[in-house]
């Protein structure tokens, strides 16, 4: 089995429950914080690269012209066109797509984005210059991800976001996804992080994980609560509830004019 037939495994998964308000990838909050760092301009031409049911396309499809939504899952594509269908919206567009050799020419678009994708990536250079040459100059790519906090700990923390979900391949650093953009030949504008608490049974449930390995993932995390070795995933209680506490970055670079 390739990592894209695990990528759409995985997905096909979760795609019924991919746009629940409960979640927190897609909480409103995280569409404020996106559109406060990464604007659309009126009449732009969107692309969103790996962009599963098109929550974040969605948003911009008040303002934009159009949007595209690329993904390589199926099931996420018919979810999330069944949910613009019942919204009205008849400026999205669902193709599939490989994001690492994406079906359009060279500049076709103002603004590219792609939101909690990148760590699934095996090569994620390949995807960052496919989004580069599908943006037109002048015009701008910004990346949304799951960030290593710490890259001392990203090794366990990766293989225990792995054991969750078998998709995940690596979650890089702020830095790292900067010098992707800066080498597929765009111009960093604007960066930003911020730590978000992740419930741990949400977490995992969104991702169908096996019984027996959730329970290894939380005995691991209560181990690193109870003063042992850390994971990366900085576990904490709030409320009661065990939370993970995840890095999110944004990174916006522009494509010389």
């Amino acid at each position: 089995m390739t990592h894209d037939d695990t990528i759409r495994r995985e997905f096909a998964k979760q795609a019924p429950s991919f746009s629940d308000p409960g979640y927190a990838f897609a909480d409103t909050r995280l569409t404020r914080w996106i559109h406060e760092h990464v604007r659309c301009e009126e009449g732009a031409i969107v692309l969103d690269v790996a962009g599963g049911t098109g929550q974040l396309a969605r948003t911009y499809a008040d303002v934009a012209a159009a949007v595209v939504v690329a993904d390589l899952t199926p099931e996420m594509l018919a979810t999330g066109s069944r949910e613009c269908a019942a919204e009205g919206r008849r400026n999205v567009i669902f193709a599939r797509a490989d994001a690492a050799s994406l079906p359009f020419v060279d500049g076709s678009f103002d603004l590219v984005v792609s939101r909690f994708a990148v760590h699934h990536f095996e090569q994620p250079a390949v995807q960052i210059a496919e989004m580069a040459r599908v943006c037109r100059p002048g015009g701008r790519v910004a990346i949304v991800d799951l960030v290593a906090a710490d890259p001392a700990l990203a090794a366990e923390h990766d293989r225990l976001e792995r054991m969750r979900d078998p998709s995940h391949a690596r979650a890089l650093s702020t830095d790292e996804l900067v010098e992707l953009l800066e080498r597929a030949g765009l111009e960093p504008a604007h960066r930003t992080e911020r730590d978000q608490p992740v419930p741990i049974e949400r977490w995992l449930e969104q991702a169908w994980t096996p019984r027996e390995v959730g329970e290894a993932i939380r005995a691991r995390l209560r181990a690193e609560l109870g003063g042992g070795e850390r994971t990366g995933m900085r576990p904490e209680v709030r409320d009661g509830v065990v939370c993970q506490l995840q890095r999110w970055a944004i990174v916006v670079a522009r494509r010389p004019a």
